[in-house]
């Protein structure tokens, strides 16, 4: 049964009278839950409340299915005994007919579970209860089936076919606020998972100790992870073995645990593979090595490699002794994320031990790294550095000999404060951060660590800074490149669902023009219409356009129609942020060999850029837009001028830089011009700014004139005939459009009336198999995306059955972003309309079919 939108049944609630406006005031209170943050079962609580109300039942249930981020079910009730709602409670749910059935998208009558009530459970409870009316409705969210509604009467039939719809549209309200909560859930699971490990990496970066850290990576693994027991082997490179290093079992001789390499083991399997292993029957598996299953007695386990990016440290295992358990995804990836957070720990201790131990050896092994390091005496003051060190502080090493830690490593700021060089000097102590270092130049993950003599006597600190400057950059970058692609996803998705009634808007306004008996104030009214509709398809095409990844493509592009389609784009926030807009583009400019889309991308981003550099400064402004030839040079000169606060002369020269930015952080990634100015040079263009501060900056472009082997007079003689030659082609053929939207199929049948030809109609593409099983048809057109069957597979079904008629299909689609339907036009060869369309585009792609048909 369709199920009504929400504005449909409100509009179906103001009609009629004092009822109706309680449904809607019932429907409002459910909605109003969407804003809420309540807990689940008190969410639900009042779902339920509402829904009693909505339906005139005086019972009910609702109940939520296990999902990954909560695994047990959540149900609610009113008015039913427990025993009643325990027979919806797991292991019920999984082999129940009744979930079978809402799964299906249908609703379970009172005799419906009477009929699959094997067990007579349900018989007796209502009997017992005395109730007459029960149904039960599914839930979904997300597409899929989240729980089920269940109302419940003494009366025989309480709730009206109107109540249905209301209570339909309660339920589509319904698997939103689920959506809600099922988002909610893993956020705060992710929160979790991050603080944990945040935890675990403050735990065992505390020591230097490899002893200390061994014990305190398998108590925090059992913690975090929830197992019985946590093990840790670690390489033996002398043995060629897997030696015990640490566990949690207490009555365990972990220093006798020994794998050799060429023994066959399970945590051998996962550290040759370089990935976690999880086994839910350890005692099964043919790869188990026998001697240490005999010792640990385990049921089920996760192996997770401990590994550097060179070479294999351990393994880190976690174990249930006593029954077999099959571990989610999430605990897995869990596993994996302590193990890399323990190989860190690990691979740390294990090169400042061996700092301690070969001080002839530092020179040459610190001077090699790539990152900043320092030792300093128990007062603070330098007494080596390596070369990294000094290649950042500009001078050379000796120089840096005398200089105390807060001169170097101190956060911008902060002055002479004490640094962290003190907290060091505890015995065994270990500290991580990261700060801004202007007079270094960028961000550093400062670690600072005790070094001891010869004698073992605690002699001062080691700063190791390691420049996270690109990788924070990058991190930044990843977030907003994320974020595009939502949007660039959620553009999709709006363009595509206003595609389809702007194809009736556009196609009926087009009829209408061509009648005869029309006034001079309708004619301009239709005018009016198709002028809104066609601007309202440049923005969905514009949105689709910029929403799409594509190739580079060099065509034909006329650079005037390109700024104006950026402009277009930016326009309705330009006057928003009362940016005024004064285009002076030359009429005449020619035209070149350009990809268009990679210069919307630059003339968007110069846009943007202006439009936040004069927010930030005036909160208004002018933006000028220019275009004109320079016919000497043969170059086509594109500026963007802005009336804000300029570019200072410093920064003139390393605008076009990766990375550089005088944005703040969050604001910008420093990639928008280097970008812009790769793909201009990749044109053969040029681009530079002209700027000075206080004053304003216009960024020039500078494009070459490349022309095309074009006679556009020729082509248009060879369209002056075109419209004769359609009327020969279609003459008295025989055409079927299939689409499940009826205003689409009365819209061809207009068309295609006012040429000799016979069209029939369907509605699905079940309906156009039977057509065509009792019909000849010259040529077929359908809709790309329908219920049942759609076209892509009533044209599968056209290949194998009447192939001759594949040559002559032509698809309609509102969808030509995403990846599938691309790659099937593309494979496929056929012809498509992309709504919304013009009557001349559909008199065009059908002249070009039937051309090539007649061709073969």
């Amino acid at each position: 049964m369709p199920q009504a939108p929400l504005g449909v049944a409100l509009a179906m609630s103001c009609k009629s009278g004092t009822g109706m406006r309680q449904n809607l005031e019932i429907l409002k209170g459910i909605s109003s839950l969407l804003r809420e943050r309540q807990p689940p079962g008190a969410t639900l609580e009042s779902a339920l409340e509402n829904l009693l109300a909505l339906s005139g039942t005086e019972a009910g249930l609702l109940t939520l299915l296990p999902s990954v981020n909560s695994p047990e079910p959540l149900t609610v009730r009113r008015g039913l005994p427990e025993d009643l709602v325990t027979l919806f409670a797991p292991p019920h749910q999984k082999n129940s007919a009744l979930f079978e059935a809402l799964e299906k998208d249908e609703r379970v009558s009172l005799d419906d579970m009477l009929r699959s009530d094997t067990s007579g459970n349900f018989a007796e409870i209502f009997r017992r209860e005395d109730l007459h009316f029960f149904v039960l409705y599914p839930v979904r969210s997300a597409d899929r089936l989240s729980g089920a509604l269940g109302l419940a009467s003494q009366r025989s039939d309480p709730i009206a076919e109107r109540q249905n719809e209301y209570i339909q549209t309660a339920l589509e309200v319904l698997g939103g606020i689920i959506s809600n909560f099922q988002l909610r859930e893993h956020a705060s699971k992710l929160c979790d998972d991050v603080v944990a490990l945040q935890e675990m990496n403050k735990i065992i970066s505390q020591s230097l100790n490899l002893d200390q850290i061994v014990h305190r990576i398998v108590a925090e693994g059992k913690r975090r992870l929830g197992t019985s027991q946590c093990h840790l082997l670690l390489v033996d490179e002398s043995n060629q073995s897997l030696a015990g290093a640490a566990t949690t079992q207490s009555d365990l001789d972990v220093r006798g645990l020994d794998i050799k390499f060429s023994e066959p083991s399970l945590a051998m399997t996962a550290l040759a593979a370089r990935r976690v292993l999880a086994v839910e029957d350890v005692a099964a598996d043919e790869r188990r090595n026998r001697r240490l299953h005999a010792s640990l007695q385990w049921r089920s386990a996760i192996f997770a490699p401990l590994m550097t990016k060179d070479h294999p440290l351990g393994v880190l295992l976690f174990s249930e002794p006593s029954r077999a358990r099959a571990f989610r995804q999430g605990e897995v990836a869990r596993a994996e994320t302590l193990a890399q957070q323990a190989s860190v720990a690990l691979e740390n201790a294990r090169f400042f031990q061996a700092v301690s131990r070969s001080q002839r050896e530092w020179e040459a092994t610190v001077d090699a790294m790539q990152d900043c390091v320092s030792v300093h005496d128990m007062t603070g003051m330098v007494i080596r550095a390596n070369l990294a060190l000094a290649k950042k502080l500009k001078i050379t090493p000796h120089k840096i000999i005398g200089k105390y830690c807060s001169e170097i490593y101190n956060a911008q700021g902060s002055g002479l404060l004490p640094c962290r060089h003190g907290r060091s000097l505890q015995p065994e102590s270990f500290t991580v951060e990261e700060v801004e270092l202007p007079q270094i130049g960028g961000t550093f993950q400062i670690s600072v660590s005790p070094w001891y003599d010869k004698n073992n006597r605690l002699a001062g600190s080691i700063h190791v800074a390691k420049d996270v400057s690109n990788e924070k950059l990058l991190q930044q970058q990843l977030i907003q490149s994320e974020k595009l692609s939502a949007i660039g996803e959620l553009i999709s998705g709006i363009a595509h669902e206003l595609n389809n009634p702007l194809t009736g808007v556009m196609g009926y306004a087009q009829l209408l023009q061509l009648r005869k008996d029309l006034d001079e104030r309708a004619k301009d009214s239709l005018l009016k219409i198709n002028s809104l509709a066609l601007r309202c398809q440049k923005i969905v095409q514009n949105l689709l356009s910029f929403a799409r990844k594509q190739k580079p493509e060099r065509i034909v592009s006329d650079v005037n129609e390109i700024l104006e389609r950026t402009i277009e784009l930016r326009n309705y926030d330009l006057q928003v942020n009362n940016i005024e807009i004064e285009r002076d583009l030359d009429r005449y400019l020619p035209k070149t060999i350009a990809d268009a889309h990679q210069l919307q991308q630059v003339f968007l981003n110069l846009i943007t850029n202006a439009e936040q550099a004069m927010l930030e400064a005036n909160g208004r402004g002018k933006l000028t837009i220019r275009s004109r030839t320079d016919h000497k040079a043969g170059r086509i000169i594109v500026e963007v001028t802005d009336d804000g606060p300029g570019i200072p002369e410093i920064h003139l020269s390393k605008i076009f830089d990766p990375f550089f930015t005088t944005k703040e952080v969050g604001k910008g990634t420093g990639l928008g011009l280097s970008l812009s100015y790769g793909i201009i040079k990749e044109h053969d263009g040029n681009i530079y700014v002209r700027s000075r501060a206080r004053e304003g900056a216009s960024f020039v472009i500078e494009l070459p004139v490349i022309s095309a082997v074009l006679d556009e007079s020729g082509m248009a003689a060879q369209k002056t005939n075109r419209e004769a030659q359609f009327e020969a082609l279609i003459r008295d053929k025989r055409i079927l459009v299939v689409d499940d939207e009826k205003y689409i199929l009365d819209f061809f049948s207009e068309v295609f009336r006012m040429y000799p030809t016979h069209v029939d109609t369907a509605s699905n593409g079940q309906v156009a198999m039977e057509r065509i099983r009792l019909n000849q048809y010259d040529l077929i057109i359908t809709d790309f995306k329908m219920p049942q069957m759609s076209g892509r597979e009533l044209f599968t079904w056209v290949q194998k059955e009447q192939p001759h008629l594949a040559c002559r299909m032509i698809f309609v689609t509102g969808d030509t972003v995403s990846i599938e339907t691309r790659t099937f036009f593309e494979d496929s060869s056929r012809r498509y309309l992309a709504k919304p369309f013009k009557i001349e585009e559909i008199k065009e792609v059908i002249h070009q079919t039937l051309e090539e048909v007649q061709q073969q």
